[in-house]
């Protein structure tokens, strides 16, 4: 069990159940928001223990050179990220993925069925620690208001040198979202590798891409918190899996 670092305010502070509100999509963990690479992909993660539409799930999230997004989901789509973002990516692929922590703050991530194997580094800057600090002092009231998010998200924008940020806003699929962080960090360095090909070091795109409305940073960015979203309604919201979206096949 590791003692301190990144790795050990994640395992101390692990979600529990998470109660059931009307009108919202819950979920809580931890996030690498994303990390670009000199090859011009981009890679995110998500790590929600918790979940109020099903049980804790992993999910990694992978931009291609030519735009294609594709991602891959330790559990069903409709009980997963592609709830979200299904209207936007190319592909979904259900299947094991595994995270490791080591010495810390070092997390290696893997997709073997994909041949993907990505390493990280994280840690904390001047910058992450004031941020945290004052994260640490908001009752959690605040974060459900859209004026404190976007006040935020202009500040982390200054603040963190990633490009614009942004806490709030609507997803691909149509749903709004709003981001609770309690923790921020930075990933120090990174590297990774999809069967066999180098992704080089990590780098800033020439370009800040989207997925959908939302920015991706252009550096590497850890959030820990809770995570919510408009409850998705079949009619009402798009369908999880890309293949009800033939043009992006």
């Amino acid at each position: 069990m590791m003692t301190s670092g990144p790795a050990a305010v994640i395992a101390r502070d692990q979600p529990g159940p998470l109660p059931a509100r009307p009108g919202r999509d819950d979920v809580a963990g931890f996030v690498v928001v994303g990390q670009p690479f000199a090859s011009g992909d981009l890679l995110c993660l998500r790590r929600f223990p918790a979940s109020t539409f099903g049980p804790g799930y992993v999910s990694v999230w992978h931009r291609a050179l030519d735009g294609r997004w594709t991602v891959y989901t330790s559990i069903a789509p409709e009980q997963s990220c592609p709830r979200f973002v299904g209207a936007a990516v190319s592909r979904v692929v259900e299947t094991p993925i595994a995270l490791t922590w080591s010495g810390g703050a070092d997390l290696d991530v893997r997709v073997p069925e994909a041949g993907l194997r990505w390493t990280l580094h994280v840690e904390s800057t001047p910058v992450t620690r004031l941020m945290n600090g004052m994260m640490a002092c908001m009752p959690a009231a605040l974060f459900r208001s859209n004026a404190v998010l976007s006040a935020m998200s202009l500040l982390s924008t200054l603040m963190l040198a990633a490009g614009r940020l942004q806490l709030n806003g609507h997803v691909p699929n149509r749903q709004w979202f709003q981001a609770a962080p309690r923790r921020v960090w930075a990933v120090g360095n990174a590297s990774a590798s999809l069967a066999g090909r180098d992704f080089g070091a990590p780098q800033p795109l020439a370009r800040q891409v989207r997925l959908g409305d939302v920015p991706m940073p252009q550096r590497g960015l850890v959030m820990m918190g809770k995570f919510s979203f408009e409850a998705f309604t079949p009619g009402v919201h798009l369908p999880p899996r890309p293949e009800a979206y033939p043009a992006l096949a």
